[in-house]
């Protein structure tokens, strides 16, 4: 078994040696050997009786090269798995460090030595019942709140025949005939419809039949009385032309008059007990002001989402600044290890690198926190996150085979696997810290709520310019 030597250099940095002895990986050795031998052709020799000299020759090198190095990197692993201790980086050889040339012929013991970086061990501030943060809470405007009790009474009233003058809420329905110049065509096409008062497109029109009533005549181009309404449209639902009609390319004048049959009004609801529990639910409201606060609330929530992406970059912020004077970093450490192993990106990191520092002191915070509050990730809580992610992805509208092939597809990539358990590891902690911590609400207008997520986009999007720092070894958040 490899020999391990641990030396502290100082508390943030320790340098380790591993000792590989040739009793360690010789046995290994001669098994792979034989495999060769016993499995391979190899020309002027009978199959199973090549030389291992000439196997060696062959093989021995990568063999040998293969097998110490897998022995070491499982002692590394071991090493950088420890939860006692907060790694960082990866293990970097020794300055110095000679090359090791394997010889198949002469097996020796092999001595690796490796610069490792570390944080002391910390209790996470910030996150107890005395600790307080800011949570914005949207204030609905009393007006949207009565537009929206106004809604729901509409929704449970009754239409009735009303016989005063029109108005804007009210559905008329049209007996219409087609005009030729002022008079009545001969033989004109003939159609009734209904139309909301407040769809009528020609502000005149509108305006003269909100001054008339039941059996009143009125004039109008039936094309344009409609908001919006393409030809095709006034032909089928106005015109009522039938399928037949259309494709034998039946035409109508533009001109009609017609006479209003009858005036549909409808009557909101009563704010009364039986509309509260169709409404709310039966027993859940019993007045209007219970009914409004109730509204403000529901409307409030829907804001929700935007404060607990902001309260979540306030934990971030807040927590490592709390943290960071009792999470020293090795930092001459990280800056070798980013030469080194992140040659491309090392100068842009390297210019930011206390923005890089804080990146890796939040992931080592998330990463005690995991431990502490002894997260469990099942299979099921991943799934729903990628279906909740995909259908985001189609709109909602993808159809259900189309859906579980992409995330079939996803849960056998493991690097997305990992990525949605991460997301999950992420949730879990945002949902648990806010359940633990002080929340002081905060009134905020929409407005001020849009303004506030558009900056935080806009940093979001600055900062992705910096290299984001890999999570600490050993305490890799998807694990």
């Amino acid at each position: 078994m490899p020999k391990v030597v641990r030396e502290d250099i100082d508390n943030l940095n320790e340098v380790v040696t591993v000792t590989i002895e040739k009793e360690d990986y010789q046995s290994k050795f001669k098994e792979e050997l034989k495999k060769i031998r016993d499995k391979a052709t190899f020309k002027g020799f009978r199959k199973g009786k090549t030389p291992d000299s000439f196997i060696k020759k062959m093989y021995g090198k990568g063999i040998l090269g293969d097998l110490v190095t897998k022995m070491l990197q499982e002692e590394l692993t071991e090493i950088m798995s420890n939860e006692k201790v907060n790694y960082v980086g990866q293990p970097l050889p020794t300055e110095g460090h000679a090359t090791i040339d394997f010889d198949a012929n002469d097996l020796e013991d092999y001595e690796f030595s490796f610069n490792i970086g570390k944080v002391p061990d910390f209790e996470v501030k910030g996150i107890d019942e005395n600790s307080e943060y800011d949570y914005l809470k949207v204030t609905v405007p009393e007006e949207k709140v009565e537009e929206r009790l106004a809604y729901f009474r509409k929704r449970r009233g009754e239409r009735i025949d009303a016989e005063d003058n029109i108005q804007e809420d009210d559905l008329i329905t049209l007996n219409a005939s087609e005009l030729d110049g002022d008079a009545l065509k001969e033989d004109g096409w003939k159609t009734t419809f209904s139309i909301l008062v407040e769809r009528i497109g020609d502000e005149g029109l509108k305006k003269e039949i909100l001054g008339k009533k039941k059996g009143d005549k009125v004039r109008f181009n039936i094309y344009s009385i409609e908001k919006n309404s393409e030809p095709s449209y006034v032909k089928k639902y106005l015109l009522n032309f039938t399928e037949a009609d259309i494709e034998e390319g039946t035409e109508t004048g533009e001109e009609y008059e017609a006479t209003i049959d009858n005036v549909g009004r409808l009557v909101p609801a009563e704010l009364n007990q039986e509309f509260f529990d169709q409404v709310f639910g039966e027993g859940e409201i019993t007045s209007e002001a219970e009914a409004k606060e109730s509204l403000r609330k529901n409307m409030g929530a829907q804001f929700d989402g935007g404060a607990d992406s902001l309260l979540y970059r306030d934990f971030r912020k807040k927590l490592v600044e709390l943290n960071k004077p009792h999470m020293p970093l090795p930092d001459d450490f990280i800056k070798r290890w980013l030469k080194e192993t992140r040659e491309k990106e090392a100068g842009n990191i390297l210019e930011n690198y206390d923005d890089y520092a804080d990146d890796m002191r939040w992931s080592l915070l998330k990463n005690k926190l995991f431990r502490q509050y002894d997260f469990k990730i099942e299979q099921e809580e991943i799934l729903d996150l990628a279906r909740q992610r995909v259908a985001g992805y189609f709109g909602g509208y993808a159809q259900p085979e189309l859906m579980n092939s992409v995330i079939e597809r996803i849960m056998k990539d493991p690097d997305q696997v990992n990525s949605f358990a991460s997301d999950v590891l992420a949730n879990k902690l945002f949902f648990k810290l806010k359940e633990t911590v002080k929340l002081k609400e905060v009134p905020v207008t929409e407005g001020e709520l849009d303004e506030k997520l558009k900056a935080m986009e806009e940093e979001f999007e600055a900062s992705r310019a910096k290299a984001a720092p890999a999570p600490a070894i050993g305490e890799e958040e998807e694990e």
